[in-house]
């Protein structure tokens, strides 16, 4: 099947007026449910689609300019994706990403679209996109109803056998097919049940998982008994297929099927398809309410380059395996694994610029560290900053990435981290290029708009990323997260007092600290 038997553009429509955007509304609702969302959701991704548009056509167009918006509706395996382009003023993340009138962050919330992304895009102007998640595999994996793509023959109900294959089944290790997204599913809920909120971006929509495996982004291993039954799967993940970084996970075995080192294999597997792709690394995220992952990572060459304070549901459960779950959500542990890392510049803010080095040298990686530049002024930056903001509502987590810092970079990050907090998306995560020199003086003011530190991810298409992080309405409990190196236990203690810092902060979250903070980055370079 080629690209685009896959992707099939179902409608295209020019709206030049507010007038036009419920016409628009109307086909948009009606071919969604053609391709089977309920009438509900159709009517609800309609109503995002319409909110995106009237907000461009009201907003984004001085009044000299004839407004314009393109709408296209695309169905892709798995999904419907409605794009809005328009080439008016430089669209405001902080308006549309976190919602038109307030209101995008909780639609995503509520279930009105599944992903929303924003940004602008230079010369080819700016682009909403909104994704809502198709089909009923959910439903088909409580209920077991379809038919395994290896033709596997048991059912759910002939678990009772599983133990006697489990003692005597060879498992074999296979390159994932795209038909065998099914059953990679099957596998994760026998594990998780429906409680693995990162499986619900790609592995609990089959045909979403078997389209990123048939255009290369998810190069994955699965672990296959008697009668074709996978057991096991693991994953690099890309953003592209010129990403030089690869995204470790999705590590997964059977319940039935555990204690044979399926888990230690998967991964040697993975390591070695990472090294012969010529990636320059990999990261990958490790749980940290025991050290057993942590270990495997060091074990295998890992290196902790940050600790996300609470990014994982602590919904999650692992069916089999017991254990206190304590808290509403988890910490985890970045590791990077540097094959052929290349060296480079490095501009860290000052507030962080002596985690940022232990980070470097403990990693074994060649940088080169750079102060602000000096005689800087505002008024030398374009107007307007360009960030890239997605939202997933699954975990209740939105990124932004910052493209270009502009003279109103601190009130669009504090006005966006308000907007999506006050809507109930509970992490932020902001990433900021350390090869940027803006990036030693913007991320020195970070904290007073309520970031604090929580990762550098080495490596990347754009260099190396400083990540901060903005929790809200969670609770940190620096006992319950554990460690397993000396080296993780001191990256743990600056994240906690960066943390801390910003609780403590009499000025966190308010223009006039962020500021201040800037100005004296600015004075001391």
């Amino acid at each position: 099947m080629n690209v685009e038997e896959r992707v099939r553009e179902i409608l295209r429509i020019k709206a030049r007026g507010l007038d036009a955007i419920p016409a628009a509304g109307l086909a948009i609702e009606r071919l969604a449910g053609s391709v089977g969302l309920s009438s509900l959701e159709a009517s609800r991704f309609r109503f995002v689609i319409e909110e995106l548009c009237a907000d461009r056509i009201a907003n984004g167009f001085a009044a000299s300019q004839a407004a314009e918006v393109d709408i296209r509706l695309e169905h892709r395996p798995g999904e419907i994706v409605a794009l809005v382009d328009d080439t008016g003023m430089p669209l405001d993340p902080a308006s549309t990403g976190a919602g038109a009138r307030g209101m995008m962050a909780q639609f995503l919330e509520r279930g009105f679209v599944d992903e929303l992304h924003a940004s602008f895009r230079g010369r080819e102007g700016n682009r909403g996109t909104a994704i809502k998640f198709t089909g009923n595999a959910l439903a088909e994996l409580h209920g077991g109803t379809a038919a395994a793509p290896r033709e596997v023959a048991e059912s759910e109900a002939s678990g009772a056998n599983a133990a006697g294959e489990a003692a005597s089944a060879e498992i074999e290790y296979q390159a994932m097919r795209p038909e065998d997204a099914f059953e990679v599913a099957r596998c994760f809920y026998r594990t998780y049940g429906l409680s693995a909120p990162t499986a619900d971006e790609v592995i609990y929509h089959p045909e979403r998982c078997a389209e990123r495996v048939r255009a290369g982004l998810h190069l994955a291993t699965v672990a296959v008994a008697a009668q074709g039954r996978i057991v096991g799967h693991t994953a690099l993940e890309r953003e592209s297929l010129n990403d030089p970084i690869g995204m470790g996970g999705y590590l997964v075995v059977d319940p039935d099927y555990r204690g044979r080192g399926i888990a230690e294999r998967l991964t040697e597997i993975r390591f070695k398809q990472g090294r012969e792709l010529g990636l320059r690394g990999m990261l990958a995220m490790a749980v940290t309410i025991h050290t057993a992952s942590q270990k495997t990572s060091l074990a295998n060459g890992g290196h902790e380059v940050g600790v996300l304070l609470a990014a994982q549901e602590a919904r999650i459960v692992m069916r089999g395996i017991g254990g206190h779950q304590g808290h509403e959500r988890h910490s985890i542990v970045a590791f990077y694994f540097p094959w052929a890392d290349v060296p480079c510049d490095s501009y860290p803010p000052a507030a962080h610029s002596d985690v940022i080095a232990r980070i470097y040298a403990n990693c074994g990686i060649e940088r080169t560290l750079r102060k602000a530049p000096e005689s800087f002024t505002l008024e030398a930056l374009p107007a307007r900053s360009m960030l890239d903001v997605s939202i997933l509502r699954a975990a209740s987590h939105a990124k932004v990435r910052v493209k270009t810092y502009g003279r109103d970079f601190l009130h669009e990050a504090l006005h966006l981290v308000r907007d999506l907090h006050e809507h109930h998306v509970r992490v932020i995560r902001l990433e900021m290029a350390l090869s940027d020199p803006l990036t030693a003086l913007f991320g020195s003011a970070a904290e007073e708009l309520g970031f604090s530190f929580a990762a550098v991810f080495p490596g990347t298409a754009t260099g190396d990323l400083l990540c901060l992080q903005s929790l809200h309405g969670v609770e940190v409990h620096p006992a319950d997260i554990h460690t397993a190196s000396e080296h993780g236990a001191a990256l743990l203690a600056a994240v906690i007092a960066s943390h801390e810092r910003v609780l403590s902060s009499k000025s966190a979250r308010s223009i006039e600290g962020a500021e201040r903070a800037f100005r004296s980055a600015a004075a001391a370079a």
